[in-house]
């Protein structure tokens, strides 16, 4: 029976995951021989990233296989869920007339022709792992003269702080080994383009995101007299209004272009109902990227932020001539680093650090809500500076990359290409996966250190959360993903295509990695 064994992010089988795959890995005789070629690198929460490396005695080029290991969550299964990780039981369950007709169509058809397995992680991504991991073999059995690192990682699909984690145990072990970094492949799924879409992708590049934030604080009053205070919600909606969709963030290269902008969270802060008016709100909006920086995405933001509260104040002016009140006055727009630096000098660095670390310490809250908390404990000792709405960064960022010029890369594609022609299929070239991935954080490259603007907008930056970007910048090296095809990643629908996943895939990958040497 195939078994995905279960692994969502922050649960107890995302804990366990590493040690199983070192299990797996140490039936191999190369790392019985070689134990201390296989390591656990800590990634926090009790997580664990692995490495595991096959060593050839005269070689020094090396790939860097990347994968990762935890998956979404499984609720929309429904009465399925317990199936959920057994993905031959749960096709075949499918197939039953009460689960048939509630699937959409192009799911049914692909259920029906017997050509895809249905289940969490089959997708995205442990197929990708499985790969990797009949590389290693064949390469410890058959003394292929060329490096591979196994680099396995939770915690991809919130914060990547597997990746983050071992991006420095990948400098360390190629200074330890004398190693040189030739290819840094990732095996995510190849994404469907449309319904009907059976074709094969290769990518040449990961797209980049990033999460501008905001934190809006205006007057409370009663609602019986609501002209003597300011909703955190009347200003949030022009902010909102004036970010999503704005075209002003699509960046195109390369004859692709990013996805527009869309809030991913817009909330009052009122932790209880109450007649008093909401006067704190936050919102998260997600960022797409191509080859704009932290700084030149913040200076974008906050002239977006300058807009929207013009067109707030004005109203808000107008309101106030026709009811014949003075107002609350206008609503200010200052960065996260501009209210801190405020605040230290009001309140001094010994408090506001007391400040910060009351927020950090609260496990209920996540990096998103601890990063809102803590501008808003310093609006609340700083409300002269209100109403405002203060511009910040929230966790994740994933830079882009982009080897597609890459004259190994360039030579890779056309090996797939060809590869692919004997099974019939067509491989077709996408510069930058639009999924995110871990590949974002290899062959970083900012000469500006623009990422700084990251850094000091980032409330939990060095508490909680932090990329290592000068570790990041040395690993360099083209990236490249190919992966096995599927549909409908993280959601109930999740399937692998079987065909391009044990019989196509492992033939490529093979043919790329000896193509290396």
């Amino acid at each position: 029976m195939f078994f995905v064994s279960e692994s969502r992010t922050l649960s107890k089988g995302e804990h366990e995951f590493a040690y199983k795959l070192i299990n797996k890995l140490q039936t191999l005789s190369y790392f019985q021989k070689n134990p201390e070629f296989i390591e656990l690198h800590d990634a926090g929460l009790e997580r664990n990233a692995v490495t595991a490396l096959y060593k050839h005695p005269s070689a020094t080029e090396t790939v860097v296989l990347i994968s990762h290991f935890d998956t979404v969550h499984t609720e929309e299964y429904g009465e399925l869920e317990p199936l959920a990780f057994y993905p031959e039981e749960l096709t075949k369950k499918l197939m039953e007339p009460k689960y048939k007709k509630d699937l959409p169509e192009a799911a049914r058809i692909d259920l029906e022709s017997g050509n895809y397995l249905f289940g969490r992680g089959t997708m995205d991504m442990k197929m990708g792992l499985a790969l990797h991991m009949q590389l290693i073999e064949k390469a410890s059995i058959e003394e292929w003269p060329i490096n591979l690192i196994l680099t396995a990682v939770p915690d991809e699909e919130v914060n990547s702080a597997g990746m983050r984690a071992a991006v420095v145990e990948l400098v360390r072990l190629r200074e330890e080994h004398g190693l040189s970094y030739k290819l840094f492949l990732n095996s995510e799924p190849s994404f469907s383009q449309g319904p009907a879409d059976i074709n094969e992708y290769i990518y040449s590049g990961t797209i980049g995101k990033i999460m501008p934030a905001a934190l809006f604080y205006g007057k409370e009053t009663h609602v019986g007299e609501p002209l003597k205070g300011m909703t955190a919600n009347f200003i949030a909606s022009y902010m909102t209004q004036h970010m999503e969709w704005n075209p002003v963030f699509r960046e195109t290269d390369l004859g692709e272009s990013t996805p527009l902008p869309v809030s991913l969270q817009l909330k009052d802060l009122k932790m209880e109902y109450s007649t008093q008016t909401p006067y704190r709100a936050a919102a998260l909006y997600n960022v797409f990227l191509l080859k704009r920086t932290a700084s030149q995405v913040m200076d974008i933001f906050e002239q977006v932020a300058l807009e929207a509260m013009s067109a707030c104040n004005e109203q808000y002016k107008r309101i106030c001539e026709r009811e014949k009140v003075q107002g609350v006055g206008e609503v200010n727009v200052l960065r996260y680093e501009a209210l801190l630096e405020y605040a230290i000098n009001k309140l001094g660095a010994k408090e506001v650090d007391l400040i910060k670390s009351q927020v950090i310490e609260n496990s209920a809250w996540d990096d998103r809500e601890k990063s809102i908390r803590i501008v808003d404990q310093l609006m609340i000792r700083c409300q002269e500076l209100s109403p405002a709405t203060v511009l910040l960064y929230a966790p994740p960022y994933y830079p882009a990359i982009n080897s597609s010029n890459d004259s190994l890369v360039i030579r890779s594609i056309e090996l797939m290409k060809k590869t692919a022609k004997t099974f019939n299929i067509e491989v077709e070239q996408i510069h930058y996966f639009n999924g995110i991935c871990d590949l974002s954080y290899v062959n970083y490259s900012d000469n500006s250190n623009e990422w700084i603007a990251f850094e000091r907008n980032t409330p939990v930056w060095g508490e909680t959360y932090s990329i290592p970007f000068e570790e990041m910048s040395s690993l360099k090296g083209p990236v490249l993903n190919v992966g096995p095809f599927g549909k409908d990643a993280h959601q109930k629908t999740e399937r692998l295509h079987v065909d391009s996943a044990f019989k196509e895939m492992p033939v490529m990958i093979d043919s790329l990695i000896k193509s290396l040497f």
